[in-house]
Protein backbone atom coordinates (compact mmCIF):
# COMPACT_ATOMS: atom_id res chain seq x y z
CA UNK A 1 0.00 0.00 0.00
CA UNK A 2 1.10 3.71 -0.71
CA UNK A 3 1.39 6.21 2.56
CA UNK A 4 0.24 9.30 2.33
CA UNK A 5 3.82 10.85 2.67
CA UNK A 6 4.96 8.82 -1.09
CA UNK A 7 2.34 11.21 -2.39
CA UNK A 8 4.26 14.74 -1.56
CA UNK A 9 6.87 13.01 -4.43
CA UNK A 10 4.63 12.79 -6.66
CA UNK A 11 4.05 16.65 -7.38
CA UNK A 12 3.59 15.99 -11.17
CA UNK A 13 0.96 13.01 -11.05
CA UNK A 14 -1.44 14.25 -7.91
CA UNK A 15 -4.17 14.59 -10.25
CA UNK A 16 -3.61 11.66 -12.29
CA UNK A 17 -3.25 9.14 -8.99
CA UNK A 18 -5.54 10.84 -6.64
CA UNK A 19 -3.22 11.19 -3.50
CA UNK A 20 -4.55 12.23 -0.64
CA UNK A 21 -3.64 15.58 0.88
CA UNK A 22 -0.78 16.41 3.43
CA UNK A 23 -2.23 15.75 7.31
CA UNK A 24 -4.87 14.08 8.48
CA UNK A 25 -7.81 13.82 5.91
CA UNK A 26 -10.00 11.60 8.34
CA UNK A 27 -11.22 12.82 12.11
CA UNK A 28 -13.62 11.68 14.79
CA UNK A 29 -16.65 13.72 16.62
CA UNK A 30 -17.67 11.66 19.12
CA UNK A 31 -19.23 8.84 20.45
CA UNK A 32 -23.41 8.47 19.24
CA UNK A 33 -25.46 5.96 21.99
CA UNK A 34 -28.43 3.65 20.37
CA UNK A 35 -31.55 5.45 19.84
CA UNK A 36 -34.72 4.46 21.64
CA UNK A 37 -34.38 1.34 18.89
CA UNK A 38 -31.75 0.51 19.85
CA UNK A 39 -29.98 1.83 16.23
CA UNK A 40 -27.29 3.95 15.56
CA UNK A 41 -27.45 7.07 12.96
CA UNK A 42 -24.98 9.54 11.41
CA UNK A 43 -27.99 11.75 10.90
CA UNK A 44 -27.41 15.06 12.31
CA UNK A 45 -31.00 15.12 13.52
CA UNK A 46 -31.10 12.19 15.19
CA UNK A 47 -28.00 11.52 17.06
CA UNK A 48 -27.00 12.58 21.01
CA UNK A 49 -23.71 13.63 22.18
CA UNK A 50 -21.69 12.06 24.56
CA UNK A 51 -19.69 14.04 26.32
CA UNK A 52 -18.08 10.70 28.27
CA UNK A 53 -19.00 7.40 28.20
CA UNK A 54 -20.62 4.84 31.07
CA UNK A 55 -20.11 1.20 31.67
CA UNK A 56 -21.41 -0.55 34.76
CA UNK A 57 -18.85 -3.15 35.29
CA UNK A 58 -20.01 -4.80 37.89
CA UNK A 59 -21.31 -8.79 38.66
CA UNK A 60 -25.41 -8.98 39.21
CA UNK A 61 -26.95 -11.62 41.14
CA UNK A 62 -25.42 -14.95 40.95
CA UNK A 63 -25.06 -15.84 37.29
CA UNK A 64 -23.31 -14.48 34.31
CA UNK A 65 -26.26 -12.27 32.17
CA UNK A 66 -24.26 -9.18 32.99
CA UNK A 67 -20.90 -10.37 33.70
CA UNK A 68 -18.41 -10.56 30.79
CA UNK A 69 -19.75 -7.79 28.46
CA UNK A 70 -17.55 -5.13 26.54
CA UNK A 71 -17.93 -1.67 26.20
CA UNK A 72 -18.50 -0.59 22.20
CA UNK A 73 -18.71 2.92 21.00
CA UNK A 74 -20.16 4.21 17.73
CA UNK A 75 -18.11 6.95 16.72
CA UNK A 76 -19.29 9.61 14.02
CA UNK A 77 -16.20 9.44 11.78
CA UNK A 78 -15.59 12.30 8.96
CA UNK A 79 -13.69 12.26 5.53
CA UNK A 80 -12.40 15.53 4.18
CA UNK A 81 -11.11 13.58 1.23
CA UNK A 82 -12.39 14.94 -2.31
CA UNK A 83 -13.87 13.48 -5.20
CA UNK A 84 -11.18 12.93 -7.65
CA UNK A 85 -12.80 9.89 -10.40
CA UNK A 86 -12.18 11.08 -14.29
CA UNK A 87 -14.29 8.89 -16.12
CA UNK A 88 -13.10 10.08 -19.10
CA UNK A 89 -10.03 8.42 -18.50
CA UNK A 90 -11.96 5.35 -17.30
CA UNK A 91 -10.85 5.97 -13.94
CA UNK A 92 -13.44 5.12 -11.02
CA UNK A 93 -13.65 7.11 -8.00
CA UNK A 94 -9.94 6.64 -5.90
CA UNK A 95 -10.75 8.69 -2.69
CA UNK A 96 -13.56 6.61 -0.80
CA UNK A 97 -12.49 6.19 2.28
CA UNK A 98 -12.44 2.41 3.89
CA UNK A 99 -12.01 2.34 7.38
CA UNK A 100 -10.58 -1.40 8.49
CA UNK A 101 -9.37 -1.33 11.81
CA UNK A 102 -8.50 1.09 15.11
CA UNK A 103 -5.90 0.78 18.08
CA UNK A 104 -7.14 1.34 21.25
CA UNK A 105 -4.94 2.08 24.39
CA UNK A 106 -6.64 2.36 28.17
CA UNK A 107 -5.31 5.09 30.18
CA UNK A 108 -6.06 6.62 33.59
CA UNK A 109 -6.81 9.80 33.96
CA UNK A 110 -3.66 11.14 34.29
CA UNK A 111 -2.82 9.98 30.73
CA UNK A 112 -0.44 6.74 31.98
CA UNK A 113 -1.57 3.14 30.08
CA UNK A 114 -3.14 0.86 32.60
CA UNK A 115 -1.38 -2.37 32.84
CA UNK A 116 -2.98 -5.47 32.43
CA UNK A 117 -0.64 -7.34 33.68
CA UNK A 118 -2.31 -9.46 36.52
CA UNK A 119 -3.28 -12.75 34.16
CA UNK A 120 -0.91 -14.66 32.31
CA UNK A 121 -0.29 -13.62 29.50
CA UNK A 122 -0.24 -10.14 30.23
CA UNK A 123 -3.14 -8.68 27.95
CA UNK A 124 -2.05 -5.74 25.64
CA UNK A 125 -2.53 -2.30 25.94
CA UNK A 126 -2.31 -0.74 23.26
CA UNK A 127 -4.53 -3.27 21.57
CA UNK A 128 -5.85 -3.85 17.75
CA UNK A 129 -9.85 -3.96 17.23
CA UNK A 130 -11.82 -4.28 14.24
CA UNK A 131 -14.23 -1.19 12.75
CA UNK A 132 -15.45 -1.56 9.37
CA UNK A 133 -17.09 1.48 7.08
CA UNK A 134 -16.84 3.18 4.27
CA UNK A 135 -17.12 6.89 3.35
CA UNK A 136 -17.45 8.32 0.40
CA UNK A 137 -15.62 11.62 -0.82
CA UNK A 138 -17.04 14.85 0.79
CA UNK A 139 -19.43 17.06 -1.43
CA UNK A 140 -18.97 21.08 -1.37
CA UNK A 141 -17.52 22.28 2.06
CA UNK A 142 -18.75 19.18 4.63
CA UNK A 143 -16.77 16.42 5.37
CA UNK A 144 -18.68 13.00 4.34
CA UNK A 145 -19.80 11.10 7.38
CA UNK A 146 -20.90 7.79 8.78
CA UNK A 147 -20.32 5.63 11.83
CA UNK A 148 -17.69 2.98 13.17
CA UNK A 149 -18.44 0.37 15.76
CA UNK A 150 -15.64 -0.87 17.83
CA UNK A 151 -14.50 -2.49 21.12
CA UNK A 152 -13.39 0.09 23.17
CA UNK A 153 -13.04 -2.22 26.49
CA UNK A 154 -13.06 -5.60 25.95
CA UNK A 155 -14.68 -8.07 28.07
CA UNK A 156 -11.57 -9.77 29.49
CA UNK A 157 -10.38 -6.08 30.11
CA UNK A 158 -13.51 -5.19 31.79
CA UNK A 159 -13.09 -8.08 34.19
CA UNK A 160 -9.41 -7.28 35.31
CA UNK A 161 -10.94 -3.40 36.20
CA UNK A 162 -13.85 -4.50 37.72
CA UNK A 163 -11.61 -6.45 40.40
CA UNK A 164 -10.25 -3.28 41.46
CA UNK A 165 -11.32 -2.12 44.70
CA UNK A 166 -12.21 1.60 43.69
CA UNK A 167 -16.32 1.47 43.51
CA UNK A 168 -16.38 4.06 40.60
CA UNK A 169 -12.90 5.72 38.62
CA UNK A 170 -12.94 7.20 35.41
CA UNK A 171 -10.39 5.63 32.31
CA UNK A 172 -9.76 7.00 29.07
CA UNK A 173 -9.53 5.37 25.52
CA UNK A 174 -7.59 6.60 23.42
CA UNK A 175 -9.09 5.78 19.97
CA UNK A 176 -6.71 5.81 16.72
CA UNK A 177 -8.99 4.38 13.48
CA UNK A 178 -7.08 3.54 10.32
CA UNK A 179 -8.73 3.20 6.87
CA UNK A 180 -7.28 2.77 3.22
CA UNK A 181 -8.42 4.62 0.21
CA UNK A 182 -9.70 2.71 -2.77
CA UNK A 183 -7.21 4.21 -4.48
CA UNK A 184 -5.06 2.31 -2.28
CA UNK A 185 -3.74 5.26 0.04
CA UNK A 186 -3.51 4.52 3.66
CA UNK A 187 -4.89 7.12 5.89
CA UNK A 188 -4.93 7.45 9.61
CA UNK A 189 -7.14 9.30 11.44
CA UNK A 190 -6.52 11.96 14.13
CA UNK A 191 -6.53 10.04 17.43
CA UNK A 192 -9.43 10.67 19.48
CA UNK A 193 -9.75 10.29 23.52
CA UNK A 194 -12.89 9.29 25.02
CA UNK A 195 -13.48 9.02 28.95
CA UNK A 196 -15.34 5.85 30.27
CA UNK A 197 -16.76 6.52 33.10
CA UNK A 198 -16.83 2.70 35.05
CA UNK A 199 -19.56 2.02 37.77
CA UNK A 200 -20.56 -0.94 39.69
CA UNK A 201 -24.75 -1.88 39.88
CA UNK A 202 -25.50 1.90 38.27
CA UNK A 203 -27.10 0.27 34.95
CA UNK A 204 -27.82 -3.55 36.11
CA UNK A 205 -31.45 -4.13 36.81
CA UNK A 206 -33.06 -7.70 38.34
CA UNK A 207 -35.79 -8.61 36.04
CA UNK A 208 -37.85 -9.59 39.02
CA UNK A 209 -37.51 -6.48 40.58
CA UNK A 210 -38.68 -4.62 37.59
CA UNK A 211 -41.80 -6.83 36.94
CA UNK A 212 -42.86 -6.71 40.71
CA UNK A 213 -43.51 -2.75 39.53
CA UNK A 214 -45.42 -3.61 36.97
CA UNK A 215 -43.44 -2.68 33.79
CA UNK A 216 -40.65 -3.45 31.64
CA UNK A 217 -37.18 -2.79 31.21
CA UNK A 218 -37.73 -0.43 29.12
CA UNK A 219 -40.48 1.11 31.15
CA UNK A 220 -39.03 1.52 34.13
CA UNK A 221 -35.37 1.81 33.84
CA UNK A 222 -34.54 2.83 30.40
CA UNK A 223 -33.52 0.83 27.35
CA UNK A 224 -32.58 -2.71 26.95
CA UNK A 225 -30.60 -3.41 23.63
CA UNK A 226 -29.94 -6.96 22.17
CA UNK A 227 -25.95 -7.11 23.63
CA UNK A 228 -27.83 -6.39 27.07
CA UNK A 229 -24.53 -4.50 28.30
CA UNK A 230 -25.11 -1.99 30.85
CA UNK A 231 -23.48 0.65 28.85
CA UNK A 232 -24.44 4.91 27.87
CA UNK A 233 -27.84 4.58 29.11
CA UNK A 234 -28.51 1.13 28.12
CA UNK A 235 -29.56 -1.34 31.04
CA UNK A 236 -28.43 -4.87 31.66
CA UNK A 237 -31.14 -7.07 32.64
CA UNK A 238 -30.41 -10.04 35.03
CA UNK A 239 -32.87 -12.45 34.92
CA UNK A 240 -31.41 -14.61 38.03
CA UNK A 241 -31.02 -11.80 40.68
Amino acid sequence: MRRVSLCLSLSLSVSAWGCAPTGSSAYVSFNIPPDSNCIVSPSVTNYIFLPEGTFDISKAGSNTACDNKSYRVNLLVNSTLRPNKQLALGRAEPNVLQIHDAEVTLKDVAGAVIAFNSVTPALPNPFRTTANNSLVPSQGGDPSTGIASLVAVPADYALLLANSKTKRTKILAEIQLFGTTTGDIDIDFKPFTYPIDLCRGCLTKCKSAVEANGGTAADVYGKECPDNAGADGRVCIDPEC
